[in-house]
């Protein structure tokens, strides 16, 4: 394990002053400035090829030069891409999770669209109202608190349904109004 720990150092100090396009005597001055008096090219060049040991202090200076920490420094390869990929699932998990969120948001905004268009409908004419009415009614029926569709979304995808199928909706309509029963009054609230 401690050859493991000191090779890896050595392959992200080399990989480290790469990426700062440093070169071994600019690491090296740098540790001198740190109190490393006899520190030179040839150390670093040594330390890089794992042909000297290196002492704790030295390598947590380094790391620090080298932008980096003593941990990071020691981390193997497949530990760094297992942990990147850790990181890369999490914040596409948050990503997802506030766009859920956000949709939910925006069906909340849409359902209380209903409320200004049945407003609108009173000022239409006896003639024209019957065909409005309906439209209107059926447009209701998509109205639910956003915790029942939340929860529905939810059901749909844990069942591995095609969430494609805009027919879908309308076939757990049913559903919805049993769900908007547990969660009250069907009317959605931002």
């Amino acid at each position: 394990m401690e050859r493991d720990d000191e090779a890896n150092f050595a392959r992200k100090m080399i990989e480290l002053r790469e990426r700062w396009e440093m070169s071994q005597s600019e690491v090296a001055r740098k540790m001198v400035e740190r109190g490393f008096d006899n520190y030179s090219q040839m150390t670093v060049s040594r330390t890089e090829k794992g042909e000297r040991p290196i002492r704790l202090g030295e390598a947590r200076v380094l790391a620090e030069v080298l932008g980096s920490s003593l941990e990071l420094m020691m981390r193997g390869t497949h530990e760094e891409e297992f942990l990147g990929a850790v990181e890369k699932t999490q914040a596409a998990i948050s990503t997802k999770m506030f766009d859920a969120a956000f949709a939910l948001w925006d069906y909340a905004d849409l359902t209380s669209d209903i409320d200004h268009l049945r407003l609108a409908l009173s000022t239409f004419d006896r003639e024209t109202e019957s065909d409005s009415r309906r439209a209107l009614e059926t447009l209701e029926e998509l109205r639910f608190p956003v915790s029942a569709v939340a929860l529905w979304a939810a059901e749909m995808v844990a069942a591995g349904r095609d969430l494609t199928d805009r027919e879908l909706l309308h076939s757990d309509v049913q559903r919805l109004k049993r769900l908007a029963g547990d969660y009250g009054k069907p009317e959605a609230t931002a």
